[in-house]
C-alpha cells in the first residue's frame, strides 16, 4: 500500500486497539491503515485503492497474521470452545474475502469497495476490540498464574458491560459520519426543502440519543438542582422495579442509603462550585428495599438558563474487589471517546475545502488563551475539545452553502446559523465529563445579548464560551474565505479592539494582545498578516 500518510484517519489507532502481543498489534495495525486510506480516498473523491491491490493486502494479511496468532491461541487455549469459535471467525474472513475477489469481476467495483470498508470496520470493532482483546487479557491472566476458566470468567466480567457500548459508539458515529460525509445530498434551493432536510435530521439525532440513553449498561439521571428527577432510562424499571409513575415524583437521593445521603449531598454541591465532574460511591434501594452498591458520576449544566446535571450509575457489586480496573477503563473510554470526536472533527472539515484547518487552529488559539487567564488542565481539556468541534453542526448544513465563492443571502446566512442548534442536538446525548455541549452552544453569544442562538449576556455565557467566541471571530477574519481573501492579524484584532467589553470579553482580548506580543508563534504560524 501508499508508503506516505497523506489521508484522513477516520479511525485513529489508540491503544484501546491494543493487546499488548507486539506482533499482532502489529497486524492490526496494517489493517486499520488499509482501512484509513480506503476511507480516505472515497471520503476526498480521489482515485480509489486498486481493488486489486485491497484484496491482495487482505490475502497477504490472512496468510500471514492467521496463521501466527492461532498458533499463540492453540499454545495457550488448546481445544478451549474460545479457541475453536475463533478459529471459525477466522474461516468466515477468509470466505468473505473469497466472495469479494469473485465479486470484483462482475463490474460493480465503486460498490463493492463501500462494502469492503464497511465489512473491515465491523471486523476491527467485534473481533479485535472484543474477540482478540479478550482472548490476549485471558493470556495475561496465564501468564500471571490464573487458571484458564478463572481466567476467562474474570475477563468476561470485566469487558462484559462497556465493550457493547463503545463498538455501538464506534460503528454508530462512524455509520453517522459515513452517511454525510460519503454521500452529500444533491442541493437544495427552495427553502421548504432545507428546512424540512434540517427538522428530520433534528428527530433522527432525538431518536438517536435515547437509543444512546437507553443502551448504557447502567442508570442515566438528568436532575435539577434541587435532585428532582427530569429525565431518566430504563434501568430504573428493569433493574430497580421503579413505575414511571414513582420516578416522576422522586428526587435522586430517594434511592440512596440514608447514612449516605451527607456524602452524596457534599459530592453534589461540588458541582455548582465550578467543578466539572463528581464521583461518589453509594447504595441504591431497588423497589423491594434491596441495597446495591453503585457508583456515580455526574457532570453540570445549564438547561433553559437553570442549572441541572446529568449522571449516570454503574452497578459495582460484583466488581468492588476490582477498583483499580474500573479508574483505568474509565481513561481508556475517555481517550477513545477523544478519538472518535477528532475523527468526526477531521471528516467533517473533508466537506469544506475553504475552512479546512479551522477548528484546529480556533482549537490552539483558544488552548493558548486559557493557559494565560490561569484555567486549570481539567477545565482546558473540555475547552480544547469544544473548540476542535465547536462546528460540527454544520453536518446539517447543505454543502454547497458551505463552499459558496460569494456572499451569503440572508436566508442562506439563517439557514448558517441553525448549526449552532444542530451542533447541539448531535451532541446533546454523550455524557461528557466536561461542559462540551454548553461550550459550542455558547461560541457565537455576544456580552451584549446580541448573539445567537440564545442571546446570552455577559456572565450568562461561560468564561470557556467566551474565550471560544474570541478565537473563533479572530481566525476566521485572520484566515481566507470562499468569498474574501484574509483580512489579517491587524483587521481582526482592531475588530476585537473596538468590541472588547461590547461584545467580546475584554480579559479575553487582553490576553489574546499579550500572547500575540510576546508568542506570536503559538497563534500565527498559519495566519496572514
Amino acid at each position: 500500500m501508499s508508503g506516505t500518510k497523506n489521508w484522513v484517519e477516520v479511525l485513529p489507532w489508540s491503544q484501546t486497539f491494543e493487546t499488548k502481543l507486539p506482533l499482532i498489534d502489529e497486524q492490526h495495525k496494517r489493517l486499520v491503515t488499509l482501512l484509513n486510506e480506503m476511507g480516505s480516498k472515497l471520503a476526498l473523491g480521489d482515485e480509489l485503492l486498486e481493488l486489486d491491490n485491497v484484496l491482495d493486502e487482505l490475502h497477504s494479511y490472512i496468510s500471514y497474521h492467521f496463521e501466527f496468532e492461532e498458533k499463540i491461541w492453540n499454545k495457550y487455549f488448546g481445544d478451549d470452545a474460545w479457541a475453536i469459535k475463533h478459529h471459525q471467525t477466522h474461516s468466515d474472513f477468509i470466505a468473505k474475502v473469497d466472495y469479494f475477489r469473485q465479486q470484483a469481476r462482475s463490474g460493480k467495483r465503486k460498490a463493492l469497495y463501500e462494502q469492503i470498508l464497511h465489512f473491515l470496520l465491523y471486523w476491527l470493532a467485534h473481533h479485535i476490540l472484543d474477540d482478540d482483546m479478550r482472548m490476549a487479557k485471558v493470556i495475561h491472566s496465564l501468564d500471571a498464574g490464573i487458571l484458564l476458566q478463572e481466567a476467562k470468567i474474570n475477563i468476561q466480567t470485566e469487558m462484559s458491560d462497556s465493550i457493547e457500548v463503545f463498538i455501538n459508539s464506534l460503528l454508530n458515529t462512524y455509520g453517522s459520519l459515513t452517511s454525510r460525509t460519503l454521500e452529500l445530498e444533491e442541493e437544495k434551493k427552495e427553502h421548504a426543502k432545507v428546512t424540512h432536510a434540517l427538522e428530520l435530521r433534528k428527530r433522527q439525532e432525538q431518536e438517536f440519543g435515547n437509543e444512546i440513553i437507553n443502551s448504557v449498561p447502567g442508570l442515566v439521571y438528568l436532575c435539577d438542582n434541587q435532585q428532582n428527577l427530569i429525565r431518566w432510562n430504563k434501568r430504573f424499571i428493569d433493574d430497580l422495579g421503579y413505575s414511571e409513575d414513582d420516578l416522576r415524583s422522586m428526587k435522586i437521593l430517594d434511592f440512596i442509603d440514608k447514612s449516605q445521603h451527607k456524602k452524596v449531598l457534599t459530592a453534589l454541591s461540588t458541582l455548582f462550585d465550578g467543578k466539572s465532574i463528581t464521583e461518589a460511591e453509594a447504595n441504591v434501594k431497588t423497589k423491594n428495599g434491596k441495597l446495591i452498591p453503585y457508583l456515580f458520576t455526574s457532570t453540570p449544566f445549564i438547561m433553559n438558563d437553570n442549572p441541572c446535571f446529568i449522571g449516570t450509575g454503574i452497578d459495582i457489586s460484583i466488581r468492588k474487589n476490582f477498583q483499580d480496573n474500573l479508574i483505568r477503563k474509565s481513561d481508556e473510554l475517555k481517550a477513545a471517546l477523544i478519538g472518535i470526536i477528532t475523527a468526526v472533527s477531521k471528516a467533517l472539515e473533508t466537506r469544506d475545502p475553504y475552512t479546512a484547518g479551522h477548528q484546529q487552529r480556533v482549537k490552539e488559539i483558544a488552548t493558548a488563551i486559557a493557559e494565560k487567564l490561569g484555567l486549570n488542565e481539567e477545565r482546558i481539556e473540555g475547552l480544547k475539545l469544544g473548540a476542535s468541534i465547536h462546528d460540527i453542526g454544520k453536518l446539517a448544513i447543505p454543502a454547497e452553502m458551505l463552499v459558496k465563492p460569494t456572499r451569503l443571502t440572508e436566508l442562506e446566512y439563517s439557514v448558517i446559523k441553525t448549526h449552532v442548534e444542530a451542533g447541539v442536538n448531535i451532541l446533546k446525548g454523550v455524557n461528557f465529563p466536561w461542559p462540551v455541549v454548553d461550550i459550542i452552544e455558547q461560541h457565537h453569544e455576544r456580552l451584549d445579548g446580541s448573539g445567537y442562538p440564545n442571546g446570552l449576556k455577559g456572565n450568562e455565557i461561560s468564561l470557556e464560551g467566551r474565550i471560544l467566541a474570541v478565537s473563533d471571530v479572530f481566525e476566521a477574519m485572520s484566515a481566507h474565505r470562499p468569498y474574501r481573501p484574509s483580512l489579517g492579524i491587524d483587521k481582526a484584532m482592531q475588530e476585537l479592539n473596538i468590541n472588547s467589553g461590547k461584545l467580546y470579553d475584554p480579559q479575553v482580548v487582553e490576553a489574546l494582545k499579550e500572547i500575540l506580543k510576546e508568542e506570536p508563534e503559538r497563534i500565527s504560524p498559519h495566519i496572514s498578516n
